[in-house]
């Protein structure tokens, strides 16, 4: 099957049982707070942000995935687009259907009470698809689940998270530590300099080249892969050893390109999709 065959169509009514059952089923799921896994090929989303066209268009480039093949999405499904809730479906269709073989990160629009982004528009979806009280209820069901998503995908050569590296560099054995970094993993932004400094976003920080470098030789890993920042398409920071990576098109960033990473072999490509 196609992965792109398992997304609910905008078109077609997502009805307020179907939602909560599928939440319920993704939130069941077995998942660690890091992850980890060895493939032969890896596919890697960026933010989606309710855009399920582009998602769509996605997966369609994408087309099956394999035995010896593993699907990242690097957080960020609902606020600020249009088919959020659909976009959420389709997150949990895809781990029924590929198990192990999706692995759907986290990202900062997965909150907890003490790092609401804004905007976070999600429950407000819900609530004009469900009415008030079961709206109310099916957000309720949603959080719950954020809670539960890996924070960090590590694989034999590179590192996958939503925001980026902590200041404070350790090893991702350490799932204490991954713990308790939540915040930054979710939030951080590399910045072309070294050491840090206070993020602009409110919470968080930016990171320099000095402490990627740490961080990878630590892990023994070449680079990290994460989104969280708007780009057209995918960039690359502290000489490629950061690299950006977008999935979705249009306002508020006004972007016109959406991409997706393939690593395989320890090599990175880029699938472009253009408005």
């Amino acid at each position: 099957m196609k992965v792109s065959d398992v997304l609910p169509l905008p078109d077609k009514e997502t009805k307020y049982e179907c939602f909560i059952m599928h939440i319920k089923r993704l939130r069941s799921s077995k998942f660690n707070i890091v992850e980890r896994s060895k493939a032969k090929k890896y596919y890697l989303i960026g933010d989606i942000h309710g855009d399920i066209f582009t998602f769509q268009r996605i997966l369609e480039k994408i087309g099956e995935i394999g035995k010896d093949e593993i699907l990242v999405t690097l957080g960020d499904y609902g606020d600020r687009g249009m088919y959020q809730v659909e976009t959420w479906m389709g997150i949990s269709f895809l781990k029924q259907i590929l198990n192990s073989n999706y692995i759907p990160i986290r990202g900062n629009h997965e909150p907890d009470l003490n790092s609401v982004p804004y905007p976070h528009d999600i429950k407000d979806q819900l609530k004009i698809k469900f009415g008030y009280e079961r709206g109310e209820i099916a957000y309720r069901e949603l959080f719950d689940t954020f809670q539960v998503l890996p924070l960090v995908f590590e694989a034999d050569e590179f590192i996958a998270m939503h925001g980026g590296f902590p200041i404070n560099a350790f090893h991702l054995s350490d799932e204490n530590e991954v713990r308790k970094s939540m915040y930054e993993i979710l939030w951080n932004d590399p910045f072309e300099g070294t050491g840090f400094k206070e993020s602009p976003r409110g919470i968080g920080y930016l990171f320099g080249k000095d402490i990627s470098m740490k961080w990878l030789s630590l892990n023994n890993k070449k680079f990290l892969i994460r989104s969280h920042e708007p780009a057209e398409g995918y960039k690359f920071n502290h000489d490629g050893l950061v690299i950006t990576v977008f999935s979705r098109i249009g306002p508020p960033y006004f972007n016109t390109k959406a991409a997706f990473a393939v690593i395989e072999s320890g090599n990175v490509s880029f699938e472009v999709i253009q408005q």
